[in-house]
């Protein structure tokens, strides 16, 4: 028997089309198909993974006969493609989890900060307790890159193996995940408000004491940290039923030879748009990682200046961000209209 027989054999015995079998070894369909009528030969890792799916060796797939293998039913893949097949949806809620946290991290230590240094100031304490400001700024900043830096990593990793993915969501999941995480961000957004609030409630009544100033200021910060790991979590988990930016922010993660492959079978505007805006899209990661960086190195240089305000580096690097973002989101080539 031949691959092209068994791979046929063990796909038919799975339900499995030939767009579910590219989905998950993470390539086009044309490619399955090339495969299949002996026009192309799937590389080592391709190999790898395909044997994963159909439990057997690279050695049975290639020169033995699997096609006496028993059907089972139990392991088809659904008919309406509406399943995930991939573990698509646990990956985005431990991505959005970790990060969000990650990103907490990095505001929640300063706030912390803060808040010791004036209640020690308030109760006595004043023999170098504004050491524990800049440490706790460190510290929490090592633990956010701790939980961001190997998350960013694996969720990569996870985007390399499956650069395409079929849109297996329905409109009611959609709709439902929009609510849920439109109310996310808006609980998030609030709690960021409130914090502002108090501030302005508070500040006139305590300026000048400086521990009552820096007690306030650092329960604000707190909260913005909790406010802001909010929006974080709910905006990633809002951005899992979008599947189509998805599947372009996956061709960011391979290299030019693995798109052009990938896009294959499209045709060649709809192929254009998808490399353009992918394009756009390395460009705008690219200038958000360089604007967050520089945004760090101020934010530590002022701290270690001791200047009060220094964690107003990262908001200003986040506006930035954001503003790069939605001028990408204007550049880059829309669809054609069908």
């Amino acid at each position: 028997m031949s691959f092209r027989d068994n791979l046929q054999y063990l796909r038919s015995t799975r339900s499995m089309t030939q767009e579910q079998l590219a989905m998950m070894v993470g390539v086009s369909r044309q490619s399955v198909t090339k495969w299949e009528s002996e026009r192309a030969y799937p590389e080592m890792d391709k190999l790898l993974k395909i044997s994963q799916i159909f439990d057997c060796t690279i050695d049975e797939l290639v020169q033995g006969d699997l096609t006496h293998r028993d059907i089972q039913p139990e392991k088809a893949m659904p008919v309406d493609m509406s399943s995930d097949s991939i573990g698509y949806v646990d990956r985005f809620k431990v991505h959005a989890r970790l990060i969000s946290i990650g990103v907490g991290c990095f505001i929640i230590g300063c706030g912390l900060g803060l808040l010791l240094t004036g209640l020690l100031q308030t109760i006595g304490f004043s023999t170098q307790v504004e050491i524990l400001l800049p440490v706790l700024v460190l510290a929490f900043v090592i633990a956010g890159l701790a939980f961001v830096i190997p998350e960013s990593t694996r969720h990569t990793l996870f985007m390399k193996e499956h650069p395409y993915i079929i849109d297996f969501f329905s409109s009611e999941e959609r709709m439902e995940n929009g609510v849920r995480t439109s109310r996310g961000i808006v609980l998030g957004t609030g709690i960021i408000l409130a914090s502002l609030i108090l501030v302005f409630v508070f500040g006139e009544r305590i300026d000048g004491i400086e521990p009552l100033e820096e007690i306030v200021s650092g329960i604000m910060l707190i909260g913005i940290a909790v406010g802001v790991g909010f929006i974080v979590y709910f905006g990633i988990l809002s951005d899992m039923t979008n599947i189509a930016e998805y599947n372009v922010s996956a061709l960011c993660e391979l290299t030019d030879e693995e798109a052009v492959e990938l896009l294959d079978d499209r045709d060649a505007s709809e192929r254009e748009r998808l490399l353009a805006k992918r394009r756009i899209n390395k460009i705008v990661g690219a200038s958000c990682g360089i604007t967050m960086v520089i945004a760090t190195i101020a934010g530590l240089v002022l701290l270690f200046s001791e200047f009060e305000f220094f964690w107003m580096a990262w908001c200003v690097g986040g506006l930035i961000c954001a503003v790069i973002a939605i001028v990408g989101s204007i550049l880059a080539p829309k669809p054609n209209a069908a």
